[in-house]
Protein backbone atom coordinates (compact mmCIF):
# COMPACT_ATOMS: atom_id res chain seq x y z
CA UNK A 1 0.00 0.00 0.00
CA UNK A 2 2.83 2.38 0.90
CA UNK A 3 4.65 1.71 -2.37
CA UNK A 4 1.47 2.39 -4.32
CA UNK A 5 0.95 5.72 -2.54
CA UNK A 6 4.56 6.70 -3.22
CA UNK A 7 4.16 5.86 -6.91
CA UNK A 8 0.96 7.87 -7.13
CA UNK A 9 2.63 10.80 -5.36
CA UNK A 10 5.64 10.61 -7.67
CA UNK A 11 3.41 10.39 -10.74
CA UNK A 12 1.39 13.40 -9.58
CA UNK A 13 4.60 15.36 -8.87
CA UNK A 14 6.07 14.52 -12.25
CA UNK A 15 2.79 15.42 -13.92
CA UNK A 16 2.83 18.80 -12.17
CA UNK A 17 6.42 19.43 -13.28
CA UNK A 18 5.61 18.50 -16.87
CA UNK A 19 2.57 20.78 -16.82
CA UNK A 20 4.61 23.67 -15.43
CA UNK A 21 7.40 23.19 -17.95
CA UNK A 22 4.94 22.89 -20.83
CA UNK A 23 2.94 25.87 -19.56
CA UNK A 24 5.87 28.25 -19.22
CA UNK A 25 7.84 26.98 -22.15
CA UNK A 26 10.51 25.64 -19.81
CA UNK A 27 12.62 28.76 -20.15
CA UNK A 28 15.22 26.70 -21.99
CA UNK A 29 14.89 28.51 -25.29
CA UNK A 30 14.21 25.26 -27.12
CA UNK A 31 11.90 25.65 -30.07
CA UNK A 32 10.18 23.13 -32.22
CA UNK A 33 11.18 22.99 -35.88
CA UNK A 34 8.08 24.36 -37.66
CA UNK A 35 6.36 22.86 -40.70
CA UNK A 36 7.58 19.27 -40.37
CA UNK A 37 5.76 16.44 -42.14
CA UNK A 38 4.60 13.46 -40.04
CA UNK A 39 7.71 11.51 -41.14
CA UNK A 40 10.03 14.39 -40.26
CA UNK A 41 8.31 14.82 -36.89
CA UNK A 42 8.97 11.20 -35.93
CA UNK A 43 12.55 11.32 -37.21
CA UNK A 44 13.28 14.55 -35.31
CA UNK A 45 11.75 13.12 -32.12
CA UNK A 46 13.74 9.90 -32.48
CA UNK A 47 17.02 11.77 -33.01
CA UNK A 48 16.48 13.99 -29.96
CA UNK A 49 15.43 11.06 -27.72
CA UNK A 50 18.30 8.86 -28.92
CA UNK A 51 20.78 11.60 -28.07
CA UNK A 52 19.23 12.14 -24.62
CA UNK A 53 17.77 15.56 -25.48
CA UNK A 54 14.48 14.79 -23.76
CA UNK A 55 13.22 18.38 -23.47
CA UNK A 56 13.66 18.77 -27.21
CA UNK A 57 12.03 15.39 -27.90
CA UNK A 58 9.02 16.39 -25.78
CA UNK A 59 8.32 19.27 -28.18
CA UNK A 60 7.10 16.67 -30.70
CA UNK A 61 4.74 14.82 -28.31
CA UNK A 62 1.14 15.94 -27.96
CA UNK A 63 0.23 17.97 -24.88
CA UNK A 64 -2.46 15.40 -24.05
CA UNK A 65 0.10 12.58 -24.06
CA UNK A 66 2.57 14.55 -21.94
CA UNK A 67 -0.08 15.30 -19.33
CA UNK A 68 -1.60 11.80 -19.21
CA UNK A 69 -0.78 10.21 -15.82
CA UNK A 70 -0.57 6.74 -17.41
CA UNK A 71 2.14 7.96 -19.79
CA UNK A 72 4.05 9.52 -16.89
CA UNK A 73 3.83 6.25 -14.93
CA UNK A 74 5.13 4.28 -17.94
CA UNK A 75 8.24 6.48 -18.03
CA UNK A 76 8.71 6.26 -14.25
CA UNK A 77 8.45 2.47 -14.17
CA UNK A 78 10.67 1.94 -17.19
CA UNK A 79 7.85 0.57 -19.32
CA UNK A 80 8.38 3.17 -22.01
CA UNK A 81 10.42 2.39 -25.09
CA UNK A 82 13.03 5.04 -24.35
CA UNK A 83 15.78 2.47 -23.70
CA UNK A 84 14.97 0.78 -27.00
CA UNK A 85 15.20 4.12 -28.84
CA UNK A 86 18.60 4.92 -27.33
CA UNK A 87 19.98 1.57 -28.50
CA UNK A 88 18.45 1.56 -31.99
CA UNK A 89 18.88 3.12 -35.39
CA UNK A 90 16.02 4.06 -37.69
CA UNK A 91 15.95 2.00 -40.85
CA UNK A 92 12.79 3.57 -42.25
CA UNK A 93 9.82 5.77 -41.39
CA UNK A 94 6.90 5.30 -43.73
CA UNK A 95 3.60 7.13 -43.65
CA UNK A 96 0.99 4.50 -44.44
CA UNK A 97 -2.22 6.46 -43.95
CA UNK A 98 -3.60 9.92 -43.33
CA UNK A 99 -7.12 11.12 -42.76
CA UNK A 100 -7.80 14.72 -41.85
CA UNK A 101 -5.66 15.72 -38.88
CA UNK A 102 -4.45 12.17 -38.18
CA UNK A 103 -1.60 10.16 -39.68
CA UNK A 104 -0.37 6.60 -39.14
CA UNK A 105 3.28 5.74 -39.66
CA UNK A 106 5.29 2.56 -39.51
CA UNK A 107 8.77 2.97 -38.00
CA UNK A 108 11.35 0.25 -38.56
CA UNK A 109 14.38 0.21 -36.28
CA UNK A 110 17.36 -2.07 -35.79
CA UNK A 111 18.89 -2.55 -32.38
CA UNK A 112 22.56 -1.66 -32.35
CA UNK A 113 25.03 -4.55 -32.52
CA UNK A 114 22.27 -7.07 -33.24
CA UNK A 115 20.18 -8.29 -36.13
CA UNK A 116 16.96 -7.57 -34.21
CA UNK A 117 14.53 -5.45 -36.23
CA UNK A 118 11.46 -3.83 -34.69
CA UNK A 119 8.44 -2.40 -36.46
CA UNK A 120 6.26 0.01 -34.51
CA UNK A 121 3.13 1.84 -35.56
CA UNK A 122 3.07 5.51 -34.56
CA UNK A 123 0.04 7.79 -34.53
CA UNK A 124 0.21 11.54 -34.99
CA UNK A 125 -2.28 14.37 -34.68
CA UNK A 126 -2.07 17.71 -36.45
CA UNK A 127 -2.70 20.62 -34.08
CA UNK A 128 -2.49 24.22 -35.29
CA UNK A 129 -0.69 23.11 -38.44
CA UNK A 130 1.97 21.02 -36.63
CA UNK A 131 2.19 17.23 -36.22
CA UNK A 132 2.48 15.72 -32.72
CA UNK A 133 3.11 12.11 -31.65
CA UNK A 134 0.30 10.53 -29.63
CA UNK A 135 1.06 7.95 -26.94
CA UNK A 136 0.08 4.57 -28.37
CA UNK A 137 -2.00 3.51 -25.33
CA UNK A 138 -3.81 6.84 -25.30
CA UNK A 139 -4.96 6.29 -28.87
CA UNK A 140 -6.96 3.29 -27.72
CA UNK A 141 -8.33 4.79 -24.50
CA UNK A 142 -9.40 8.25 -25.70
CA UNK A 143 -12.53 8.33 -27.86
CA UNK A 144 -11.14 11.45 -29.57
CA UNK A 145 -8.71 9.25 -31.49
CA UNK A 146 -11.26 6.90 -33.10
CA UNK A 147 -10.08 7.84 -36.63
CA UNK A 148 -6.47 7.20 -35.64
CA UNK A 149 -7.47 3.81 -34.20
CA UNK A 150 -8.96 2.86 -37.55
CA UNK A 151 -5.87 4.01 -39.45
CA UNK A 152 -3.58 1.98 -37.19
CA UNK A 153 -5.83 -1.08 -37.41
CA UNK A 154 -4.88 -1.41 -41.05
CA UNK A 155 -1.16 -1.83 -40.29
Amino acid sequence: MFKRNVRILLAASLLLIVALVAGCGGGSGLQRVPGLSPTETVTTFFDAAKNNRMEEASLYVSAASKSDPKTVVKFMTGQSELTQIKNSNIMSVKQVAQQGNYAALLVTTQEQNTFKINMKPVGLEKVNGEWYIIDFDQIYTDAKYKVLQQLLANL
